[in-house]
């Protein structure tokens, strides 16, 4: 009998944390709360004990959306029939579709049998209300749905009128500014972050690219606008933030483009379509510009130079570096790249943090790719020998798996059931004699159906597994002579390469089963 199962639905996205909802709002909604939550009613119902409890966690996807993948995940099972009973902290937690939820509640739930329990809302489908159940969501989805929109309209026109009106509106004064004690819509200079800020312009000016002033910028060990809102206990995202974060080029970059650094304001840069939708930019004819709103840092006519410094700068500079595919650095787990000449494989993030083991790392490329190439036709040879061998076992394996004999002795055992029947009718077993011997004949069949069950299913996966081995084989064989690691033989065989040195790699493969398998033989 198949174990009783009960799915978890978590689900945290931005409406829970957005523009004017309180902290007590947010922490409820917090993964870790509703976990708990959920496993507090399930302390507190024994009529789950001996249910088997799985979970599916969407974290930063919206409730008007079911494209989510875990909510995708736990709805397969559903179809499937290995889910008995669904729960979740509210509705809301499963979605704000209020036309699609109703369609879970009303149609596909009772129809598979799934019983569904939103605790807050005190709602369990086993319990009855189910003619109402489909209104109550209907109604109270409305409501959210109608929230939000109305909510976004609000917001929209509250930062569109502080926008024109030059006021700061974003939750985080950028790197270099404070937000005034007296009116938090305005910024004043923040004189540590700006002497920085002053100095990168100023490097900027001489010449040098976002790349190299990174890195000096490390090796002065100058904190990084992360490192510095870290030390300060400003707002940040402390999930994401830890005293190595160092100074990279983009940031650089970003600094130098912003123009909020000469005293104007610019807003209105991105905006979300709803007021949880997805963050997306805005044309530039479109920002809202107001000169003079704030104390600049560095002056109008330094900031317009860099613009044009940086132009040149791009234009004298050859096409960007293409990203390697597979090799990645061991130290700090970014991908490499080539140099310009395509001789050396780079870790752009060690050049400009002399803290990492990888700064100013450069590998031989044509070393590290001739060590994968020459790793891998090994495995090809090795393969090649395994198969000679498997086709001799599989000669010995093929009769093994014949059923051809269990078959006719299954026959033999109903033939010897309705013997036995007949014997019975005609008076020639007692009604006792009958059930021993019907019993007897019975255990046999069983067993002997048993053994048939289990050799056709070792001959399906063995099927199964001959096809797998059979397109390898067919790879194997188109790649077996290669002279060069090719884009194509890479991508089709290798997962990734560490990088340690230029002496020490490691190789995660595609086929790591396949490889595994051969290997063993050695």
């Amino acid at each position: 009998m198949r174990q009783k199962t009960l799915a978890l639905y978590i689900r945290l996205s931005k409406e829970d944390d957005d523009v004017g909802i309180s902290a007590e709002k947010e922490e409820s909604n917090s993964i870790t709360n509703q976990r708990m939550l959920l496993y507090d009613y399930l302390k507190s119902h024994p009529e789950f004990q001996d249910y088997r409890i799985i979970e599916k966690c969407d974290d930063g996807y919206s409730g008007k959306k079911f494209d989510r993948p875990q909510f995708v995940e736990l709805m397969e099972l559903v179809r499937q029939r290995e889910v008995d009973c669904i729960l979740v902290k509210d509705f809301s937690r499963f979605g704000r579709d209020y036309i699609e939820i109703g369609d879970y509640l009303e149609q596909l739930f009772p129809f598979l049998g799934v019983r569904f329990i939103a605790v807050n809302d005190r709602y369990d489908s086993q319990e009855g209300g189910k003619q109402t159940a489909g209104l109550e969501v209907a109604f109270k989805n409305f409501i959210y749905d109608f929230y939000s929109r109305d909510t976004s309209k609000k917001i929209r026109n509250v930062r569109n009128k502080m926008a024109k009106a030059g006021q700061f509106a974003s939750a985080n004064a950028p790197y270099g500014y404070l937000k005034s004690a007296e009116d938090r819509h305005k910024l004043v200079i923040d004189e540590e972050a700006a002497a920085v800020v002053r100095e990168i312009f100023r490097l900027r000016l001489s010449g040098l690219s976002g790349n190299k002033i990174a890195a000096i910028l490390n090796e002065r060990e100058i904190p990084s606008p992360a490192q510095y809102a870290l030390n300060h206990k400003r707002g940040m995202d402390w999930r994401r933030v830890n005293r190595k974060t160092a100074w990279e080029p983009t940031k650089v970059l970003a600094i130098l483009r912003d123009e909020r650094y000469a005293g104007n304001m610019v807003s209105l840069r991105r905006t979300l379509n709803g007021i949880y939708g997805a963050d997306t930019p805005v044309e530039k004819e479109e920002w809202v510009r107001v000169e003079n709103t704030h104390e600049a840092i560095v002056s109008y006519e330094d900031f317009a130079k860099t613009q044009t410094t940086f132009l040149t700068y791009q234009k004298s500079q050859p096409k960007a570096i293409q990203k390697y595919n597979t090799f990645t650095c061991a130290h700090c787990g970014r991908k490499l790249s080539f140099s310009k000449d395509r001789k050396k494989l780079l870790c752009r993030y060690g050049e400009v943090n002399p803290s990492e083991p990888c700064y100013k790392a450069a590998y031989p490329a044509e070393q590290l790719r001739g060590a994968v190439l020459d790793s891998l036709k090994w495995h090809f040879e090795q393969f090649v020998r395994w198969e000679q061998m498997k086709d001799q076992a599989d000669q010995k394996e093929q009769s093994q798996l014949d059923t051809s004999g269990l078959e006719k002795r299954i026959d033999a055992q109903e033939k010897a059931k309705t013997i036995l029947y007949e014997k019975y009718r005609d008076g020639r077993l007692s009604r006792e004699e009958y059930i021993t011997e019907r019993n007897r004949v019975n255990f046999q069949l069983e067993e002997v159906q048993k053994q048939l069950k289990q050799i056709r299913m070792e001959r399906e996966a063995r099927e199964n597994g001959e096809t797998k081995l059979s397109e390898f084989s067919r790879l194997v064989q188109k790649y077996r002579y290669a002279e060069t690691l090719t884009k194509e033989l890479e991508q089709t065989f290798v997962e990734k390469v560490l990088v340690f040195d230029e002496e020490h790699i490691r190789i995660t493969w595609k086929f790591e089963n396949v490889f595994a398998a051969v290997e063993a033989m050695e």
